[in-house]
């Protein structure tokens, strides 16, 4: 049996993360943010968590609790979508976890519960008058209202599709829905490129936010997917060691071409248009088969942009991938401002200072970089433990699906497990009938 288990987990975490044996006794959970919960089985709760970067919620009963301390799943039997099942949830994922009575209102008997999102208070950003906090209240058309003219402000950091994502952008749009059309939302890019599949995604969402709000790019630095996805944005502001472009889309190793870059070239001209630039220059951050010069009036600042190098400031010659630098941009019209501190940025959108309606794309940005953090240092770990302890492997199998579910681009896309977690539910049912049979 054990050397079944051994062959088991050799195949299946090569990069795992651990977990180990719940006890039957009184539970007692300390949460990432400083809340707490103690209770038994079968106590009935309110929990309030993060799954992909979104804020969910579920009342239930909990079922039971395993793992080791810091990192358990709590199962909660409640209604999911409209019906009864149980959901895992780990614990660094719960912001919120208190007892609730019989009659479905939350207690917080044998809880030391964290303020929820919703009730804290809004946190003044750089600039705001101290004496004049700002308030958010409901308006006559139904939706939230600020005190202030402000910002949803959220950094937007790492590689595209798996620390840059789509979800997080779609979570701070969701904020900024709940306060009416437009509002201003600022994504503080610096990426060095990634999956286009992500860029996909983010092209849909970007189209379709830009029909009811400002939509702001403010660049560190926007490779390739990451150059993408600024480009959809009404105003593109560059820090003064901005740079955007190089665009190359590869298959495996090498370059595409022929069918494949005609419609990556189409696509990306297509982006530049949605943001109200000239495709030209985008179509060289894609390929070298592309060129790019302009000529600038010296009395009116109009730039006439070529496809060749016909004019006289050259950008892009057939022996480049175009990468935008702070000085060509600003003079070739690509970018709209220089700014390095959120004070700058402000006078370049109009504000009359810089404040940020709430905390949520912060908060947003934060939570998922911590699970990115929390699954590299982990996912590593759990390989030598499970050598040691292969009599915990339906333990353990039950919490990589967990991270399936947490952290699915890092395990998937960084870490090359499989795609489709399928094959290790049925490693569990398999282990569970081994166990079954020993005893029997």
């Amino acid at each position: 049996m054990q050397i079944r288990i051994v062959t088991i987990l050799t195949l299946f975490f090569g990069l795992l993360a651990g977990g180990g044996a719940a006890s039957a006794e009184q539970y007692e959970l300390t949460f990432s943010n400083g809340s707490s919960w103690r209770g038994d089985d079968g106590a009935r709760v309110d929990v309030v968590f993060n799954e992909q970067g979104i804020e969910q919620s579920i009342q239930g009963v909990v079922k039971k609790i395993d793992g080791r301390p810091g990192f358990q799943i709590v199962f909660v039997r409640g209604l999911i979508a409209g019906r009864e099942a149980t959901k895992g949830i780990f614990a660094p994922d719960i912001v919120t976890m208190t007892n609730a009575d019989a009659a479905g209102s939350s207690s917080t008997s044998g809880a030391n519960t964290a303020t929820s999102d919703s009730k804290k208070p809004i946190r003044k950003k750089a600039g705001e008058d101290s004496s004049e906090p700002a308030t958010t209240t409901m308006g006559e058309n139904g939706f939230l209202k600020s005190s202030k003219p402000g910002v949803f402000f959220m950094p937007w950091e790492g590689p595209v599709g798996i620390e840059a994502r789509h979800d997080e952008i779609k979570a701070i749009i969701e904020e900024a829905d709940k306060y009416g059309p437009g509002q201003i939302i600022v994504l503080q890019i610096n990426s060095p490129g990634g999956l286009v599949i992500e860029g996909d995604k983010i092209h849909e969402t970007l189209k379709d936010v830009k029909q009811r709000h400002r939509v702001v790019a403010w660049i560190k630095e926007a490779i390739s997917a990451a150059a993408f996805t600024s480009l959809h944005c009404d105003e593109i502001y560059f820090m003064k060691v901005g740079a955007m472009g190089s665009a190359v889309m590869f298959a495996g190793q090498t370059a595409i071409s022929g069918g494949e870059l005609n419609a990556w070239l189409e696509k990306f001209s297509e982006v530049a248009d949605i943001g109200g630039r000239d495709p030209i220059i985008a179509r060289c951050m894609v390929t070298r088969t592309a060129m790019a010069s302009y000529d600038k009036d010296e009395d009116t600042g109009k730039v006439t942009i070529y496809p060749d190098m016909r004019g006289e400031f050259n950008l892009s010659d057939e022996n480049n991938v175009l990468t935008l630098n702070v000085d060509n941009a600003i003079d070739c019209g690509y970018a709209d401002g220089v700014a390095d501190t959120t004070d700058e940025l402000a006078v370049l959108l109009d504000l009359p200072e810089w404040h940020e309606v709430n905390d949520s794309g912060r908060k947003i940005h934060e939570r998922w970089q911590r699970n990115v953090k929390q699954c590299r240092e982990r996912i590593p770990r759990l390989q030598a433990e499970l050598q040691r302890n292969p009599e915990k492997a339906i333990t353990l199998l039950k919490e990589l699906l967990g991270w399936y579910s947490r952290c699915y681009p890092v395990l998937v896309y960084e870490m090359g497990l499989p795609p489709d977690p399928d094959p290790i539910r049925r490693q569990i049912e398999e282990l569970r009938r081994q166990r079954a049979r020993q005893r029997n």
